[in-house]
């Protein structure tokens, strides 16, 4: 599940070393994701609400559920399945909300990049080779394209392909293309900005007094 969200909100650690080659780096698209973070690490809180499918070609299936995350810099709420991940800055917890089970732990960046979408997006300074696509119509948006290629050769996805408002930066699709034929769609369905307390990205256990706590720290 984590691999699906990668997206997530790539939402945000910073990055201080960029080791691409001159060659790998495409200056329109880095501006562009450049811009698109700066956007959403300014703002106070974000809500986002999201739609995830997932096609496998190989037997052209494909199954697509709702999700939504509460975004404040590194923090963020995630709910996807029954499933709420919490990250207050530091610790992780992740509520199976049918089990009744918490587990609380201290992630690592790649972890969070799995799950973030800020911080998906701000991992192609030390990941990536990156191609502007251009500009166009989607769902009566103009947007602007980007596509990153993995350096690591045992990535899952050979293409990461993310869709910008042209007018506002704000993410609006974010498609991972795997090598076995299993693509997955990240389509932002609706955000709203609005101020959200460092509380919501914690935990509360005296909220839930029957759930079983593991805690892996």
């Amino acid at each position: 599940m984590k691999k699906l969200l990668f997206v997530l909100i790539s939402v945000l650690m910073p990055v201080m070393l960029f080791s691409q080659k001159e060659e790998s780096i495409d200056p329109k698209a880095k501006s562009l994701l450049d811009k698109a973070v700066s956007v959403m690490e300014s703002k106070k809180g974000m809500e986002i609400q999201f739609t995830i499918e997932v096609l496998n070609t190989r037997v052209n299936k494909s199954d697509s559920y709702n999700g939504s995350a509460l975004l404040k810099k590194e923090k963020f709420k995630l709910s996807l399945r029954d499933v709420d991940t919490y990250f207050d800055g530091k610790t992780q917890s992740v509520h199976m909300v049918k089990e009744k089970e918490v587990t609380i732990s201290t992630p690592d960046k790649d972890d969070l990049k799995d799950l973030n979408p800020i911080l998906l997006m701000k991992s192609y300074n030390t990941g990536y080779k990156m191609r502007y696509m251009g500009a166009d119509n989607y769902e009566g948006k103009l947007c602007e394209e980007v596509e990153l290629y993995p350096n690591d050769l045992n990535s899952d996805y050979s293409i990461i392909h993310l869709m910008f408002e042209k007018k506002s930066m704000m993410l609006q699709n974010i498609t991972l293309r795997g090598k076995g034929g299993v693509h997955t769609h990240f389509k932002v369905t609706k955000v709203t900005q609005k101020e959200i307390g460092d509380a919501e990205f914690s935990f509360d256990a005296k909220k839930f007094p029957d759930v079983e706590v593991v805690d892996l720290r």
